[in-house]
Parts: structure tokens; sequence; C-alpha cells
């Protein structure tokens, strides 16, 4: 069941982006160290009280999750008119469902949820093969590479450039 989150769902999934962040850095990638260098309960705490965080729950436990969010410091970063939008951040699925299509289905909640009055954006680093092609999937369109991150904006006719 997807639901959105509330404050009692905070260190849930703290630890699901906590144990993501950690896996991510064993592979040898540099994706989400921040988050290891942070109080990730309170940036979710944060997520939670300023924007639309969703769970995936199955069986009472929280094995997912996704935040759709106002801009923030790294939107601003990564796209020159950063203030406008709200921006997919922090979607995370436990290990022991990969593969079974949950991130698909939050993606496509937070889709149909989103009111349509703002664009919706994400980014993702510039050399992840499987994100660079998963978001397209949705909609979302290729709008242009900065700081090693590509952008992408869900709705777009055209690619055009950042």
């Amino acid at each position: 069941m997807i639901r959105l989150a509330t404050k009692r769902d905070a260190s849930n999934i703290a630890n699901l982006i906590e144990q993501r962040a950690v896996a991510l850095n064993e592979q040898g990638s540099d994706q989400w160290t921040e988050y290891l260098e942070q109080d990730l309960l309170k940036r979710v705490e944060t997520d939670i009280a300023s924007g639309d965080v969703y769970v995936y729950e199955q069986e009472d436990a929280v094995l997912a999750s996704i935040a759709l969010l106002p801009p923030d410091e790294w939107d601003h970063q990564l796209w020159e008119d950063g203030e406008r939008g709200q921006y997919i951040h922090r979607i995370v699925v436990s290990e022991q469902l990969k593969g079974q299509g949950v991130g698909q289905q939050l993606m496509e909640h937070v889709l149909r949820e989103a009111d349509g009055a703002e664009p919706i954006r994400l980014d993702c680093v510039a050399d992840n093969d499987f994100l660079n092609d998963y978001y397209p999937r949705f909609g979302f369109v290729f709008v242009g590479s900065r700081n090693g991150y590509n952008t992408f904006e869900y709705g777009l006719e055209e690619s055009v450039s950042a």
C-alpha cells in the first residue's frame, strides 16, 4: 500500500536511505555519500513537514519511499530557474523488494498526486545508466547536464538545454 508518510515513519525512511547509501558506497559509488555525513532523521522529518513524502508499506513495514518537495539548495545548484517546480528526491526501495516494480508504483503514484500546476523535476548522476534510461519511461524528458548530474522534467514535449 502507498500512503503519505507521517512523522512516525521518519526513522524507517532514514534507515532505508542510509542502507542504500552504504550499499552504493560499498559498490564504489559516491552517490548519496552526503546522506552518510548528515542527520538523516532530521532531513526526513524536514521533507515530511515541507512536502509530500510517500511510503510503500507491506505488513506494517515501510519498505520504500519517495519525496515530492519544493525546491531546495540542491535544486538551485542544478537548475537555472530552480525556484520553479516540484522536485522528486530520495527514491529508495528496500533490497528485499528490488525488481518487483515498487519504484515504478511510487513514481506513478507521485505523478498522479501532483497538482500539475508546476513542473515536476528530478536529477541523477550523469553516469547512472539505469536511471538515465528509467526516468524517460515515465514521461520525463532530459533537460541537460550540470555539475555531473543529468536533469529531467516531466511532461516536456522535447528536450531543451539547461
